[in-house]
């Protein structure tokens, strides 16, 4: 699978293509600077665990019913399902680099909101306008990763997204455990999105999407120069770029002109596979187990604080996302795949026959805590990052804004469906007395 797979032709232009040193710090430090909403992606996944352990503790502090727990802990991924269906809508028209700006603020108030709220309502506000945010500048932040990226790191770059994320995750679960759902909010939620807001002031739009909207060449040319050198070839890649396009393509077409595209088998078949690899995400295991870490250490048992096996799994997932910096320079998409669904598959199948028998098994509970560990390693190794990689690399340029869109709506929608029930269907198998009956400390 190949990594020019989105028809820009950057890999035949040559030495005229290649980039200066200036060049590819610039495109480092942007990948770095707008992965900062994986940064958040993250922190929010993680902060749905910490806020259900500690509100269903002793330490809760807001009156809230079960339900009004499970309500906030999803508001996130309602707000993300909106984000996304906005995102599909805006994003052709207003690009990637004003959506940070105008999104990085609504960011950083809403999780404000969740740092001071104090009932159901303003913290399920908070959370909405948390996802909300997130979601309308996730797969902008995505694509233009993808977009400015070289050919011969693009895969690197891409894969900062799934670092910070991880990253996200591990600080999330660590301040919680130390400073309590609400200052967590404040050291999450503000300082990243600071930083991608200064940053994104100085960064020139996407020169694919400049040439797609029938901008002047003359800012194409300087959003290349910017990212490649002064002295890259940026006549010869305007041309692929607008070669990748095609001839259907019209700068003022409307999202439902674009989305008839996928009549044609070259752009339906990428976007059901993604379809079909957001499916799997969601619903292979790790995806939950990261999100809701804390609850299923204490639940389940393994650690006498929950937190600490929460912070495994976030030290986990950052090394494992380090790693796949090198494995997908070395091995085919596919492959990486094809080990995860089969180590990750035995590894649900593991933990789910020991949580079923745990009574009977009692002696031999650390083999449930090992797979639990596998599960999202191999995730880590995967579909994880994988999934963000290949939305820039399947998606063809003509319709990758509104269809990655689309795709993110639906992954938004089906991400509330797993957030929303987890917590009730913890309650109602009551996972907590299987773990005292297993003798877990």
């Amino acid at each position: 699978m190949s990594s020019a797979a989105d028809g820009s032709g950057e890999g035949k232009c040559g030495d005229q293509c290649k980039d200066s040193r200036r060049g590819l710090v610039m495109q480092v430090v942007t990948a770095l600077s707008l992965s900062m909403t994986g940064f958040s992606i993250g922190g929010s996944l993680a902060f749905t665990g910490v806020f259900t352990e500690q509100m269903t503790a002793d330490q809760g502090v807001l009156p809230l019913t079960r339900s009004q727990i499970s309500w906030v802990a999803s508001g996130y991924a309602i707000g993300n399902t909106l984000g996304c269906l906005v995102s599909s809508y805006v994003n052709p028209r207003l690009g990637t680099i004003r959506l940070v700006q105008l999104c990085a603020p609504a960011l950083a108030g809403g999780w404000l909101l969740l740092a001071l709220g104090g009932d159901f309502w303003t913290m399920l506000a908070g959370r909405t306008l948390t996802g909300l945010a997130v979601g309308i500048v996730f797969g902008p932040t995505i694509t233009y990763i993808g977009e400015i990226s070289s050919v011969n790191i693009r895969g690197v770059l891409a894969l900062f997204f799934n670092l910070m994320l991880s990253f996200g995750m591990l600080i999330t679960f660590l301040c919680g455990w130390k400073l309590g759902w609400r200052h967590t909010c404040l050291v999450v939620g503000i300082g990243p999105v600071v930083v991608m807001f200064l940053v994104s002031l100085m960064l020139p739009r996407s020169a694919k999407w400049l040439i797609s909207k029938g901008h002047p060449v003359e800012e194409a040319q300087r959003s290349l120069r910017f990212y490649h050198g002064k002295d890259y070839d940026v006549d010869q890649q305007i041309q692929k770029i607008r070669e990748s396009l095609g001839e259907e393509h019209r700068h003022d077409a409307s999202l439902f002109e674009v989305l008839q595209l996928l009549r044609h088998r070259h752009y339906l078949v990428p976007f059901c596979l993604m379809l079909c690899m957001y499916v799997l995400f969601v619903f292979s295991g790790g995806f939950t187990t990261a999100s809701f870490a804390p609850v299923v250490f204490k639940d389940v048992g393994g650690f006498s604080n929950p937190y600490i096996g929460s912070i495994l799994v976030g030290a986990l997932r950052v090394i494992t996302s380090i790693m796949m910096s090198y494995i997908v320079q070395k091995s085919e998409r596919r492959t990486s795949l094809m080990i995860n669904g089969v180590v990750g598959g035995a590894a649900c199948l593991v933990s789910g026959f020991f949580f079923h028998y745990s009574a009977a098994l009692a002696d031999y509970a650390w083999v449930q805590l090992v797979s639990v560990l596998v599960i999202v390693s191999a995730m880590s190794l995967g579909i994880a990052p994988l999934t963000n990689l290949l939305l820039t690399e399947l998606l063809p340029n003509a319709i990758r804004a509104e269809a990655g869109g689309i795709l993110l709506t639906f992954f938004g929608t089906i991400n509330f469906i797993m957030v929303y029930t987890f917590p009730l269907a913890v309650a109602a198998v009551d996972m907590s007395d299987s773990a005292k009956q297993s003798g877990s400390p």
